[in-house]
C-alpha cells in the first residue's frame, strides 16, 4: 500500500537550512492530519478528515480532543511509524474499529477485532425497539441473544436495565472469547451473562423460556457476499454475515424454534436484511406459532426490523 505516503512527503517538504544540510523537521500533529486526510481522500475514504484524526490519535493513544488542543507538537520517529501503519492498514481497507482496536455501541465501548462483526447503529436501533417493548411491561427476566457476536445487544440489555439476565449463544468460538472479553469490560457479572456455543440447529443444548429472543443474525444472500464493501468482505467473520441461498436459512431456524422458547407475554426481536421484510413476516405466518408481527424502518427508511408475539398471547 502507499501507507504513510503522505506523512512522508510531508515530512520531506519540511525547510533545510541553506547552510547546513540537517535531517528535516518532523510533521506537527496538525499537518500530519492534513496529510492523511488528504491520502484518505484520494483512495475514496468516506468521511476523511474524521478518520484522519482518530486514526492519528489512536496511533499516539490519545484522545481526539487532545489532539486537536496540541496540533503543533512535533511527531516522534515512534510516532510517525507508528501513525503510517495505521494509514497503511486503512487504505488496505480494514475497518478503522479493527484498527482502533475498540467500537462504541450505545454507552458501551466494545472490544473490536476480526473475531466478530463490528456492532452496527441500525442494532443500536433494535435495541431501541426493544427497550421501548420493555418499558410497557412488567420487569424482564431472561433474554436470549442468538447470534450474540461481540456480546452487544446482550450487554446493552443488561448494562441498561431492560433485563435481569441474558444468554448469548454462537456458533463462533472465537466470537465468544471476545464476547467475554466485551462482559468483563463492561462490568457485567458472569452469573448475569451465560455465554454458550450454538450447535448449527441453534435449538440443541437450550432449555427452559425466556422473556425475550433477539438476534442479529447472519441475513446477506450468498450471491451478494462478493458485493459487499471490502471493509466488510475481507475483514470480518463470513460466518457472521452468510445466510444461505436466499440470505433466510439462519432466519428460518430461529423462527422455527422461538416460539416453544418465549414465556406466554414474551417477545421475538429480529434484525433482518433490507429487502427481506415480506419473506420474514410470510414465513411467521406460516409457521403460526406467531401474531401481532409488526415490522419497523430504521432512520434510512429502511424496513430492518421485525417484532412478532407467541400466538398465545398478543399484544395487549
Amino acid at each position: 500500500t502507499s501507507g504513510g505516503g503522505q506523512l512522508r512527503r510531508v515530512m520531506d517538504d519540511s525547510p533545510h537550512s541553506d547552510s547546513a544540510p540537517r535531517r528535516p523537521a518532523a510533521p506537527t500533529r496538525r499537518e500530519t492530519v492534513i496529510g492523511i486526510r488528504s491520502e484518505l481522500e484520494s483512495h475514496g475514504i468516506e468521511s476523511p478528515e474524521l478518520e484522519a484524526e482518530r486514526l492519528v490519535a489512536s496511533a499516539l493513544g490519545v484522545t481526539r480532543h487532545t489532539l486537536a488542543t496540541t496540533g503543533s507538537i512535533p511527531l516522534a520517529v515512534d510516532q510517525a511509524t507508528a501513525v503510517a501503519l495505521a494509514v497503511g492498514r486503512r487504505l488496505d481497507r480494514e475497518p478503522l474499529q479493527h484498527i482502533e482496536g475498540e467500537a462504541a455501541f450505545r454507552n458501551l465501548i466494545l472490544v473490536s477485532d476480526g473475531r466478530a462483526l463490528i456492532p452496527r447503529p441500525e442494532t443500536e436501533q433494535l435495541v431501541d425497539w426493544i427497550a421501548e417493548w420493555a418499558g410497557t411491561r412488567p420487569p424482564l427476566g431472561r433474554a436470549l441473544d442468538i447470534g450474540t457476536g461481540s456480546g452487544a445487544i446482550a450487554l446493552a440489555l443488561l448494562t441498561e436495565g431492560i433485563v435481569n439476565g441474558a444468554v448469548g449463544m454462537d456458533v463462533s468460538g472465537a466470537a465468544l472469547d471476545q464476547a467475554e472479553e466485551n462482559r468483563r469490560r463492561s462490568g457485567v457479572p458472569r452469573d448475569r451473562l451465560e455465554l454458550r456455543r450454538a450447535g448449527p440447529d441453534i435449538w440443541s443444548g437450550v432449555s427452559g423460556r425466556f422473556d425475550l429472543i433477539a438476534s442479529n443474525p447472519p441475513y446477506v444472500a450468498d450471491p451478494e457476499l462478493a458485493g459487499l464493501p471490502d471493509e466488510i468482505r475481507d475483514h470480518e467473520p463470513k460466518v457472521a454475515l452468510a445466510g444461505g441461498p436466499d440470505g433466510l436459512d439462519v432466519l428460518r431456524l430461529i423462527i422455527a424454534g422461538a416460539a416453544g422458547h418465549l414465556n406466554p407475554d414474551g417477545a421475538l426481536f429480529l434484525e433482518i436484511g433490507a429487502a427481506q421484510a415480506e419473506s420474514v413476516c410470510s414465513l411467521l405466518e406460516r409457521d403460526g406459532g406467531w401474531a401481532d408481527v409488526r415490522v419497523r424502518a430504521d432512520l434510512a427508511g429502511k424496513p430492518r426490523f421485525v417484532r412478532a408475539l407467541p400466538a398465545q398471547r398478543e399484544a395487549r
